[in-house]
């Protein structure tokens, strides 16, 4: 169901509106939606309903009322509302609500690059249909509701129109800037805007006149004056800076041209009129998207015709290629969702994957932005349902859709254009057969081509594969393999429904009696692979052979497999089904238990001396470090488990379900290092929890307390800190650690790191100190990392000394242990403790060797933060542009990342630097977006930080109110958790209150 509050209060259920009743039962509903998926008090609902006196009956009208929105969505399939003592909780997904979705999308377009974010922003301001909760609120209850939404939506527009103004589209945007400033005619950043447009446009005196006009209502009506920043713009007017005009379009990188299709098909031959087809609509092709549903049996040539086609005319589309296959009709997998495949198809377009939203709707949108306008060919392959495209499609290019089913719905829904394909017609069987054969063995031969034809029913796969196997001959006798053929065999029993795949079966059966027995044991062995792909090494794996590449060129010369990428090989699916069948019925139960051991044990081998290439000092679950190094140095490593994680995790999955089940949590145990570096937290998610279940199973409990570390560290990577805590003090529960006494240190360690975004430092050191304990007893390469999260709660409560001595302690071990990534990060808490201790000569030596030694290691967090540090110590020193700039590009990189966290701290140093700068209003908008990212992610420090830097940074604004609530707050805030230097500071500014 989707819930509407920017307008009317609205619910759609399918194609309908659902009738919520009265506005007092709408109100309700709105109340809840606000809070999407969090409890809300009845009091307060209360409150809303009767702002001035409620009645005696009021708490039995508020149950009257939530009882009939539960009849309602009961009836219409919508969500439930849970009562929680005096509380109510709607169980909603926030991305089903239009508010939090336009939240969302405007988040990712602050992220965004300026020509993606004015299309995420446009699409996040489409969403508003008027008034907020237009139709059930007013008076004093609608300030209180919608002063928040109103600002965000007001803030999102002053956000596009920078973004327009950067891209140098001031005339696009004057008009819409000059209805903006007649609507708020005080908000100051809109008159800046409106001034530098007409400025740029040669209408100097009417930007002068804006400001005057301004400066006049802010003298008459608040006693003000512009802001500092506002001035400055005047007197640039003044002086025709040459600064204001738009900046030169700087160079930027190449754009990312996936040139992703499958090799061309060797011997493809007819299907003529479908190719016309294709190509006479292309020609007359107008603008959105061209859509094309290729639809048939299984081995009727589906993929073959779109990749076909796709070569022939790659040209026509200089923007790129996508080929994705969605695994619609796998045997023995899951079909990819489109949350995973949104994943691949923004990887392949250049985005990083911490840059990927975590949710399928923003995917899809960034997706949609970055398409946008492009000639772009996607082919999505092997398309189960409707459901799997949709979210996929780009706004503008051609897409190629194969599937087994009709997709009559997205045609539908689409205006996507029907091709569906039968059998080859007599002719084109026998051109097929001649492209592999020769016109001249066909045409001696011709009775018998059209019987083998006949008996492959016609299906190109099978075709293909019998003029393979008579072309390996030498001397092919076509009668005599057509009678073999129609001898019938009992590897038809294996065929799935319907006649043609039971011919296709059978010319399988031939060609696989034609293989050597090397050849036949490793294509009936490749089915063992879980995952999708597969390599020389699995093959050498699963049979014991020194020369898999060979036998993996003589299966795809006999298209019994298909070449993927250079060195990497697939099956098509039914011939996966047809493979399985074999090993099932030709090899024993233990043989295939051993040659799927070994597999594992190859991709578990190779996956963790990957991981310990990318992080020595990661922890891992005790097993024998592997003796081969077959990696030289990070770049070997990521290459490889770019490839390959897809397969490891689809084998993490297998050992779960299937076993052996240790495999599934040390092959995700190896994963780690690889996921934290290339940022897939969702996934680490997923293969993590996955392998939490089969450990749980197999009551391992060293394996559950591995997993769960291993979640924790998802969860603090991504933001999201209260449920990395559930998971830390799940591993300490029981004897899970029992006998494992480095797992502990590692989960303690953590905890404290986590503690200390959670506002209890106190806890943080208790756990840190208990880590240090046990790291100092085993002589651990993990001292350095205890001592370095020791180091930060003190600093945090003030205690400098003690901060110093364990960061100075900690880079003397991280550098006699030659921990480079643990001195890169000391250098930054150095020069910060060193800033405060006001050392500040010292503190820049810190920060710039820091800075030096991330970068070197290419260690984007530590680069972030010394960056960061670095500005704010010398903008206490001599303020300057260079600061702001060094500030601006730390936020930058940990937008990079996807570090919410460092993010929200990094945008509390460039609201400092800001301040410093004279530019209150830029100071303010930053540190707002840090609090909005502490308050989001429960980052208690860095709240208490922003809110104390917004407090002095209002003041200086004369916003006295609201300066003095945001200091309320973060001394509240800064006293109950221990946070004496912003407690003092927030006392200081509110004294000058």
């Amino acid at each position: 169901m989707e819930f509407r509050v920017l307008g009317a209060v609205e619910a759609w259920a399918g194609d309908g509106q659902v009738d919520l009743g009265s506005p007092k039962q709408r109100l309700v509903l709105a109340v809840l939606l606000l809070e999407a998926g969090k409890p809300v008090p009845r009091d307060r609902i209360i409150d809303l309903l009767w702002p001035e006196e409620p009645p005696a009956s009021a708490r039995n009208t508020v149950q009257a009322l939530v009882s009939r929105l539960r009849a309602v969505f009961r009836g219409a399939g919508g969500p439930e509302i849970v009562s929680e003592g005096t509380r109510y909780l709607l169980r909603v997904e926030p991305r089903e609500v239009d508010l939090h979705r336009f939240t969302e999308l405007t988040a990712q377009a602050r992220k965004a690059d300026d020509e993606t974010a004015v299309d995420l922003f446009d699409e996040a301001l489409g969403l508003w249909r008027g008034e907020a909760l237009s139709d059930v609120v007013s008076g004093e209850v609608a300030q209180r509701l919608r002063g928040g939404m109103n600002e965000a939506r007001w803030t999102a527009l002053e956000d596009r129109a920078e973004a327009q103004l950067r891209l140098g589209r001031g005339r696009q945007v004057l008009a819409e800037l000059i209805e903006l400033v007649a609507a708020q005619p005080l908000r100051q950043r809109f008159v800046g805007q409106l001034m530098l447009a007409l400025h740029r446009e040669g209408r100097t005196d009417d930007a002068l006149e804006a400001f005057r006009s301004l400066r006049d209502r802010l003298g008459t009506e608040l006693g003000l004056d512009p802001s500092p920043e506002l001035r400055k713009l005047e007197t640039a007017i003044l002086a025709a800076d040459p600064a204001l005009e738009p900046a030169a379009a700087s160079v930027k990188p190449e754009p990312v041209r996936p040139a992703q299709l499958p090799h061309d098909v060797r011997g493809f031959a007819g299907r003529a009129a479908e190719l016309e087809r294709l190509d006479e609509a292309t020609r007359h092709a107008g603008e959105g998207t061209d859509i094309w549903v290729i639809s048939g049996t299984a081995g009727v040539g589906k993929t073959a015709l779109a990749v076909r086609w796709a070569h022939r005319v790659r040209d026509a589309f200089p923007d790129g290629q996508l080929y994705l296959d969605l695994r619609g009709f796998d045997p023995d997998h899951e079909p990819l969702t489109p949350a995973v495949a949104l994943t691949q198809l923004l990887q392949a377009l250049g985005t990083a994957p911490k840059a990927i939203p975590p949710d399928t709707d923003t995917r899809a949108a960034l997706l949609r932005s970055l398409l946008a306008d492009n000639k772009v060919l996607l082919v999505l392959d092997n398309v189960r349902d409707t459901g799997q495209v949709l979210p996929l499609l780009p706004p503008s290019g051609t897409v190629l859709v194969t599937s087994r089913q009709r997709l009559g719905d997205l045609i539908a829904r689409t205006g996507a254009r029907a091709l569906p394909l039968s059998v080859l017609p007599a002719e084109d069987a026998r051109h097929l057969l001649e492209a592999v054969l020769g016109s001249e063995t066909v045409a001696a031969e011709a009775g018998a081509a059209a019987e083998l034809a006949r008996l492959c029913g016609h299906l190109p796969l099978a075709l293909r594969i019998a003029a393979a196997n008579l072309g390996a001959s030498g001397e092919p006798e076509i009668a005599e393999f057509a009678r073999e053929l129609a001898g019938g065999d009992p590897l038809a029993e294996l065929t799935v429904d319907g006649a043609e795949e039971s011919a296709v079966t059978t010319a399988f059966g031939v060609s696989y009696r034609a293989l050597p027995e090397e050849h036949r044991l490793l294509f009936r062995r490749l089915a063992l692979v879980p995952g999708q792909t597969f390599t020389a090494s699995a093959a050498q794996a699963l049979t014991g052979a020194t020369r898999g590449n060979q036998l993996l060129k003589a299966l795809a010369a006999a298209h019994l497999i298909e070449r993927y990428t250079p060195g990497r090989y697939r099956f098509h699916d039914l011939l996966r089904s047809f493979a399985a069948g074999r090993t099932l019925s030709e090899d024993t139960k233990s043989d295939r238990d051993a040659a799927e051991r070994r597999l594992f044990e190859s991709y578990l081998t190779t996956a963790d001396a990957a991981g310990r290439v990318l992080i020595p000092h990661f922890l891992r679950l005790p097993r024998e470090e592997p003796e081969d190094k077959p990696f030289a140095d990070t770049e070997e490593a990521l290459a490889w488990l770019d490839a390959e994680w897809p397969n490891l995790a689809a084998a993490v999955e297998h050992g779960a379900e299937h076993g052996p089940p240790e495999f599934s949590w040390h092959l995700a145990d190896a994963l780690r290092a690889f996921f934290h570096q290339r940022g897939h937290h969702a996934e680490w998610i997923d293969t993590a929890s996955t392998a939490l279940k089969a450990a749980r199973r197999s009551d391992a409990g060293q394996a559950q307390a591995a997993m769960h570390l291993s979640i924790a560290l998802a969860c603090v990577n991504s933001g999201r800190y209260d449920e990395a805590r559930e998971h830390l003090t799940s591993a300490l529960r029981g004897d899970l650690l029992e006998g494992w006494d480095a797992g502990r240190a590692a989960v303690l360690n953590n905890l404290s790191a986590v503690h200390q975004r959670l506002g209890d430092p106190q806890e943080a050191i208790r756990c840190g100190l208990e880590s240090l304990r046990l790291c100092e007893e085993l002589s651990m390469p993990g001292i350095s990392m205890a001592l370095a999260n020791l180091g930060f709660p003190y600093w945090q409560t003030g205690q400098l000394d003690e901060a110093l001595a364990n960061f100075t302690r900690a880079l003397a071990v991280a550098e006699r242990d030659g921990a480079r990534f643990s001195v890169a990060v000391l250098l930054v808490d150095l020069g910060t403790v060193h800033r405060d201790l006001g050392l500040p000569d010292d503190a820049y030596d810190f920060y710039t060797r820091a800075l030096a030694a991330n970068r070197e290691l290419g260690y984007t967090y530590g680069e972030a933060t010394a960056l960061s540090g670095r500005a704010v110590l010398e903008s206490m020193r001599d303020p300057s542009e260079q600061n702001r700039a060094d500030a601006l590009e730390a936020v930058e990189l940990t937008r990079k990342i996807g570090d919410r966290g460092t993010e929200a701290w990094t945008l509390v140093g460039l609201g400092e630097v800001c301040l410093r700068l004279g530019l209150p209003e830029e100071a303010a908008e930053h540190q707002r977006l840090a609090l909005s990212i502490a308050r989001t992610t429960s980052f208690f420090w860095c709240e208490a930080a922003a809110r104390t830097g917004l407090a002095e940074t209002l003041l200086e604004l004369g916003k006295l109110e609201e300066a003095r609530t945001h200091g309320e707050l973060a001394l509240e805030l800064a006293a109950r958790s221990g946070y004496r230097p912003v407690e003092e500071r927030a006392k200081l500014i509110l004294d000058k209150l």
